[in-house]
């Protein structure tokens, strides 16, 4: 078991990062395009209502382009290791999580949204993809096991640490946690690409 985490240790960091980005994404995007793109608070008014129904496009619209982009993945991964293009999706994620602090204008939300999936569409295989050539077929179950914990640890982080620091530090500014999150991706995507430098010695 220790041997496993040793190997999964790199790609556990990175899932942290990216992990933590994301539910500070699901858990805080409705107040902030509500408050900050719709310019309401008042969960009655017709501000709000259109402001969470924008939310719902644009969560369909990020899960729908990564569906599509999932098809792209293997032939390009025939130019470029794993690791290199999980690295790259996940910065772009990390730009698209960033702008949701500047942009106040609902249609272009797409593009940040867009960023989005094409992160989204690498977290949802290549990780995986790359347990699938590491881990020896009689010990794939205990890997993908083991490497549950990795999207677990940050959910109970999010859930006790965003809460706090909104509070605390950002003075109930949610807008400010799309910031950590997209620091949290880029971060994330730097850990990854230098994991595939350190895969090329």
């Amino acid at each position: 078991m220790i041997k496993i985490v040793k190997q999964l240790l790199p790609l556990f960091v990175v899932q942290f990062f990216t992990w933590l980005a994301l539910f500070a994404l699901w858990i805080y995007a409705t107040p902030v395009i509500t408050r900050y793109v719709f310019n309401t608070t008042d969960a009655e008014s017709a501000a709000f209502e259109n402001g969470t129904t924008w939310v719902g496009i644009c969560f369909a619209f990020y899960s729908t382009l990564a569906a599509f982009l999932a098809f792209a993945i293997p032939k390009i991964l025939k130019h470029i290791s794993k690791q290199q293009l999980h690295a790259i999706a996940l910065l772009v994620g990390g730009i698209g999580l960033l702008l949701l602090f500047f942009i106040k204008e609902k249609y272009l939300l797409l593009l940040s949204f867009s960023f989005i999936g094409i992160a989204w569409s690498s977290i949802g295989n290549v990780p995986y993809n790359i347990i699938s050539s590491i881990a020896p077929e009689e010990k794939m179950v205990t890997y993908f096991a083991v490497f549950n914990f990795s999207v677990v640890i940050p959910q109970v982080t999010a859930a006790f640490l965003l809460g706090y620091i909104n509070k605390h530090f950002f003075n109930g500014e949610t807008v400010y946690i799309m910031l950590v999150g997209g620091l949290s991706m880029l971060l994330a995507g730097i850990i990854m690409f230098l994991v595939s430098l350190a895969n090329k010695k």
